[in-house]
């Protein structure tokens, strides 16, 4: 089960996914750390990890006030660290700067998080260290800022590239299943229909 919460200056989607255990990971907590403590309270959901798909601070910047609470692993591609603790890198520089003071863990290409199966995608160009997450289980693809319903990442900032833009979305392209896409920002969509129907993957 899936649950998209909105937060923040920037409208970031975070997600909630959790089981019938009420065991959840949460993908991208962005901003406002006590709506997403609330939802768990209220559902007495048990937080067993935290993913982050890249480390801009529209989709960090509650991670900090989450592990206070819950000193549960946070995960990430050991590429977006730097970038998480550097506010010009993770673009808080244009807001209120901020660094990660949690410890951040290295996400393996395949992990098992409860009874969640993971498997990550490093997909840079947005930035580096940007990947998408696929949830076995949900069959779902949570992609970040990498892929969106009709659009693709930007790849003017720091720590970004064209060049690997245009790779991540041959690799996209050659993806050869179809899942729910759970955009970091916007609407959801699927896979088959972005490789169908997205122009930035139609070219």
């Amino acid at each position: 089960m899936i649950k998209k919460l909105i937060l923040g200056s920037m409208q970031t989607n975070c997600y909630i996914v959790y089981n019938d255990k009420n065991e959840c990971i949460i993908i991208d907590p962005g901003a406002n750390g006590q709506k997403v403590l609330k939802y768990l309270s209220e559902n007495e959901l048990k937080l067993c990890a935290i993913l982050i798909t890249h480390g801009h601070f529209d989709h960090i910047g509650a991670v900090d006030y989450l592990y206070e609470h819950y000193h549960c692993p946070i995960y990430a591609h050991q590429e977006s660290i730097e970038i998480m603790n550097n506010p010009q890198y993770n673009l808080s520089c244009f807001e209120k700067p901020f660094v990660i003071k949690a410890p951040i863990q290295i996400a393996k290409p395949i992990m098992r998080i409860a009874d969640f199966d993971l498997k990550w995608y490093l997909l840079e160009g947005h930035c580096q260290g940007s990947c998408m997450i696929y949830i076995q289980s949900e069959n779902a693809m949570f992609s970040g800022d990498v892929l969106f319903a009709g659009s693709i990442g930007r790849f003017d900032f720091p720590t970004s590239s064209h060049l690997q833009t245009k790779q991540s979305l041959n690799t996209i392209k050659a993806m050869d299943f179809d899942a729910r896409l759970l955009p970091g920002h916007g609407e959801e969509s699927t896979l088959l229909f972005e490789q169908n129907n997205n122009p930035y993957l139609k070219s």
